[in-house]
């Protein structure tokens, strides 16, 4: 019945079978990742809210993230917006460590560390993360994940077994990505049966969905997130294109994007919309 890596098997299942898979993924205390793959209106999203919120309920911390096409190419784009609210816990690392985070989220990287380097950083930072309540990384549109990053969290998500961290990522089916061979256990949905296509309600409601998914605070994508903090402290269009090689235009674009995910109106707003995010 179940293509979950952990129970064996490889047949898909519909969405019922999915949320009990879920459930049991989310409820259990031994750790691991689970990959959720299906096809497009195979209800992935759907079941990554439902599992969202089941582990909120179950007392876990929940960080969800989403691969974004636009960033395929950024190397760590994906990475910093899955550890983006976690990485206030990065100060209280030891000096490597920390010095592997500043090379990949802020600093030079005419030398970055390996795959297994920053996946080690990543594991110490998740381990003091949880250090009060377990933790469950929620990630949609896998298939949209940098390399870089997507190498990085299979790595992790190979080691999670024991630990009070689960990785729950949803990739579209058809789509080529890293996770495809990353060796995580996999939740295969089944497509909707012939002439069961989505209805436009159901469009409709997926769009709004995922537009309220991406509304989150923590769903500020890498180049988002850095563009607002940039504002915040005061530098104009002009500023923040030449820091980060990018047009005033561009830089325009994000922040148009950033206010309503933040809720707010003005860039006067900006400082305290991130401060509320942060906590």
């Amino acid at each position: 019945m179940t293509g979950c890596g952990q129970c064996g098997g490889a047949t898909t299942i519909g969405r019922e079978d999915g949320q009990a898979e879920l459930a049991a993924f989310v409820r259990s205390a031994a750790g691991g990742a689970l990959l959720l793959r299906g096809e497009a209106g195979a209800g992935r999203s759907a079941l990554l809210r439902h599992a969202a919120a089941l582990a909120a309920q179950e007392g876990r911390t929940v960080v969800r993230a989403a691969g974004v096409e636009v960033e395929s190419a950024l190397p760590w784009a994906g990475l910093h917006q899955l550890l983006h609210p976690l990485l206030a816990d990065a100060a209280r690392l030891d000096d490597g460590t920390r010095a592997v985070f500043e090379a990949v989220f802020g600093g030079p990287r005419d030398d970055p560390p390996s795959v297994m380097t920053l996946g080690i950083a990543v594991l110490r930072l998740l381990a003091l993360a949880t250090e009060q309540r377990p933790l469950l990384l929620v990630l949609d549109d896998g298939q949209w994940l940098d390399d870089a990053s997507a190498d990085v969290c299979g790595f992790v998500g190979r080691r999670l077994t024991g630990r009070p961290v689960q990785l729950l990522v949803a990739v579209r089916d058809g789509l080529p990505s890293r996770f495809d061979a990353a060796a995580l256990p996999e939740l295969p949905l089944a497509a909707r049966p012939d002439g069961d296509a989505p209805t436009p309600a159901e469009l409709r409601a997926a769009r709004a969905a995922r537009r309220a998914f991406a509304a989150e605070p923590g769903a500020l994508t890498w180049q988002e997130r850095r563009v607002a903090d940039l504002a915040a402290g005061g530098l104009t269009n002009k500023q923040i294109g030449v820091r980060m090689h990018l047009s005033p235009r561009t830089v325009s674009s994000h922040l148009y994007r950033v206010f309503p995910k933040l809720g707010i109106t003005s860039r006067a707003a900006l400082r305290d919309a991130l401060s509320r995010a942060a906590g």
